[in-house]
């Protein structure tokens, strides 16, 4: 996955835009909050390193929290924004926060450069249905601040089309993990702490659920 997703705003008869509202499918979720969040962002695409709302379980039910994309360990020279599905168990840096520190990364699209004849072409991916993705995430505190947060999103191995799309850098033919909607509640859990049980809920979405196409801006020379 490529370090870039967004929001799509609707501009009302009035004139005024606004936010779609993401995650419409948690009934105790207070959608209103995300909306002013949303509102305190500076533009509607966001990048590594910068703040974007994430979704957490907190008692007594769901809690938005604007949260730092990506995480840079004294050992990596980069920061790391996604983190790979085949290493969550395995790895000591993940495999604490996939047991009880998950998090959905609401979006409605995300973006992808494709290499194109010497060109890379950025392209825009989002569901066939339109409706808006729930990215499967990560979180943890900060060591500068403990009320600072960090997430990355969680990628698994692309689908025929995410491979044709994303075919050239280090994690080409990788895709954002998705939560289905009737796995949203049981991924926010912290009481779900069992291999088993957490790799149910991470489903590998096939080429027809999303549409890719050119997104508009100039093609980049290599």
């Amino acid at each position: 996955m490529c370090g870039r997703f967004g929001y799509t705003l609707i501009t009302l008869k009035d004139g005024t835009q606004k936010w779609i509202r993401l995650v419409q499918e948690l009934p105790e979720f207070e959608l209103e909050k995300l909306d002013s969040l949303f509102k305190t962002l500076q533009g509607t695409e966001n990048f590594p390193s910068g703040k974007a709302p994430i979704l957490l379980r907190s008692k007594p039910g769901y809690e938005v929290k604007e949260a730092i994309w990506g995480i840079k360990p004294d050992w990596s020279p980069k920061v790391i924004f996604n983190t790979r599905v085949e290493k969550l168990f395995s790895s000591n840096v993940w495999r604490d926060h996939i047991k009880t520190q998950r998090c959905i990364v609401p979006a409605s699209y995300f973006l992808e450069w494709k290499s194109e004849k010497g060109t890379k072409i950025r392209y825009r991916i989002q569901n066939s249905d339109k409706s808006n993705f729930c990215f499967a995430g990560i979180y943890g505190k900060t060591d500068s601040d403990d009320q600072s947060i960090w997430f990355t999103i969680l990628t698994q191995e692309g689908n025929s089309l995410m491979k044709e799309v994303h075919n050239t850098g280090g994690n080409q033919g990788r895709q954002p993990v998705q939560i289905e909607e009737k796995d949203l509640e049981a991924w926010l859990d912290p009481n779900i702490k069992e291999e088993t049980m957490i790799t149910k809920l991470i489903h590998q979405y096939p080429s027809e659920s999303i549409q890719a196409f050119p997104d508009a801006e100039e093609p980049l020379l290599f």
